[in-house]
């Protein structure tokens, strides 16, 4: 049986990895789609706790993934697809692309690295991650279940986000993050990195899929299934850094 919990408005939330077992090889296809739609679209889901993963918007459907036992099926403008393994992953990309309204789109100033070249070359988005906005003092509108909606995405995901905060933490910003502005030479791995081998930033290298650098690099599809395209937009955008790195790169 799935490991399943439960959001506060009654959605149904579970880790992806629990999926592996009837899906098997196909398993790392849906990781792959799920990680693509996530970074490139922005979309609810509608997950049943069984088969059926549904990605809407305003009322219309993007796509539908349904489980199977060692695959799944994917439906997408009339278009359907069973997939085994990553095979036919670009063809359901492509029908992706050509299909999705315009609205549908993640804004590519998400996607992008930050703007200032001496900011945040590893990838990471510090500038819309809301713990470090947090930090900093902001005031961030929609920010006040910060700690509940983190919980949410990466409750049986991440270790240390296995525990449901407490009602006197929500909303008081308690995952706080400096960035690594302060000391960037002596802390960032991407940074002294790049530096050690001559490259401007970690794009130029190329290797950050394999480096070590990146091993605790977040992937957009490993967060729970179920989850809100607003809490996607500000609890897994802003950490997607071989994904934002890959789009860098491919827009040169």
């Amino acid at each position: 049986m799935m490991y399943h919990f439960y959001t506060d408005d009654g959605r149904i939330l579970t880790p992806p990895k629990e999926l592996e077992p009837q899906l098997k090889g196909a398993f790392t296809a849906f990781s792959k789609l799920l990680g693509y739609i996530r970074w490139f679209y922005m979309a609810d889901e509608i997950w049943d706790g069984k088969s059926s993963l549904v990605f809407k918007a305003d009322g219309d459907q993007l796509a539908t993934v349904t489980l199977d036992d060692d695959g799944f099926y994917v439906n997408i403008a009339n278009e359907n697809f069973r997939i085994t393994d990553k095979t036919l992953l670009e063809d359901v990309f492509d029908v992706l692309k050509k299909s999705a309204p315009i609205r549908f789109h993640r804004p590519i100033d998400q996607l992008m690295v930050n703007p200032n070249p001496n900011g945040y070359i590893c990838g990471y988005r510090c500038d819309l991650c809301l713990g470090y906005q947090s930090y900093k003092g902001i005031q961030i509108t929609g920010s006040d279940n910060f700690v509940y909606m983190d919980w949410i995405c990466y409750n049986n995901c991440i270790p240390e986000r296995r525990e449901r905060p407490s009602t006197s933490e929500k909303g008081k910003g308690i995952f706080h993050c400096s960035g690594c502005n302060l000391d960037r030479n002596k802390f960032c791995r991407g940074y002294t990195c790049s530096k050690e081998k001559g490259y401007a930033n970690c794009t130029e290298c190329g290797e950050y899929h394999s480096c070590d650098v990146y091993r605790d690099s977040h992937h957009a599809g490993q967060c729970n299934l179920g989850i809100t395209a607003e809490e996607i937009t500000k609890l897994v955008i802003p950490y997607c850094m071989k994904e934002r790195l890959d789009t860098f790169r491919n827009s040169k």
